[in-house]
This record gives structure tokens, sequence and C-alpha cells, in this order.
């Protein structure tokens, strides 16, 4: 009887070390990894065909398809200067989107040619909303 005692409980002790070794063996990496830091995830947002066409009919100073698409009389002459300001205009790169909604802001850079013979690059950001975009305008510098 005493030695069955003994081995009863030689065998639950192992099966308990046993026990709290798998239970450490998950806890401490599942902890370490809820504790360490994270890079963050952004969405990807798809480039809005919108988006693209306002853009390019931007730089293209295509003046009927800016007035399709609704673009103020502000961006329509902002479309000209920069046609009449740069000699050559390269196809825009889609650096971004971030969506909010059912607004999308979409980000464009371009490396451009100036009539004096110095290359640039340009950005643009391009507001899309229910079909229709508009160029967000930087803000005017504050004059002393």
């Amino acid at each position: 009887m005493r030695r069955r005692r003994i081995w009863v409980r030689r065998i639950s002790r192992g099966i308990a070390t046993i026990a709290i070794g798998a239970l450490l063996g998950f806890l401490v990496p599942t902890i370490i990894s809820d504790l360490s830091d994270k890079p963050e995830v952004e969405a990807i947002v798809a480039e809005s065909p919108v988006a693209r066409q306002f853009i390019t009919a931007f730089i293209t100073d295509d003046q009927g398809t800016l007035q399709r698409m609704g673009a103020p009389a502000e961006i329509t002459a902002r479309a000209a200067k920069l046609k009449a300001e740069y000699v050559r205009v390269d196809p825009p790169v889609h650096l971004g989107s971030y969506n909010a909604g059912g607004i999308s802001l979409h980000t464009y850079a371009a490396p451009v040619l100036a009539i004096d013979g110095t290359e640039n690059l340009l950005s643009w950001r391009v507001i899309s909303r229910g079909g229709r975009a508009t160029l967000v305008l930087p803000p005017s510098p504050i004059e002393p």
C-alpha cells in the first residue's frame, strides 16, 4: 500500500510538472508577443478611377473633361497655368490613398521640366467623393 502511494505521488508530480511546463511554454511566448511592439498595419486603398481621370485631365489641361467633372474655375485656370509653365510633365505616379468613409484622398507626383530647363518634382492631392474629384490646393503663403 505504501509503495503504491509513492508511485501515485511520483506520477502525479510528473504530470503536474509537464502540465505547468506546457502552460508556461504557451503563456510566456503569448505574453511576450502581446506586449512587444508591432508595426502598424495600414489599410491599402486602391486608386480611384475618378481621381486618375481627374489628375490626367489636370496634367494635360483637358478643359472639357475638367468642366464635365465639375472642377471649379480656379482649378481649370491652374491646369492652364501648369501647361504654360512646364515644357514636359510626365504621367503622374499614384503615391497612395486614404479612405475616410465616402471620401478618399489620393496623392500623386510627377517629374516636370520647366521652360528654363530646370527639372523639378511636383505633387498633388486629389479628393474623390461620389464620382466627383477635385484638387486640394495648398494653403496660400502668409503675406507680411
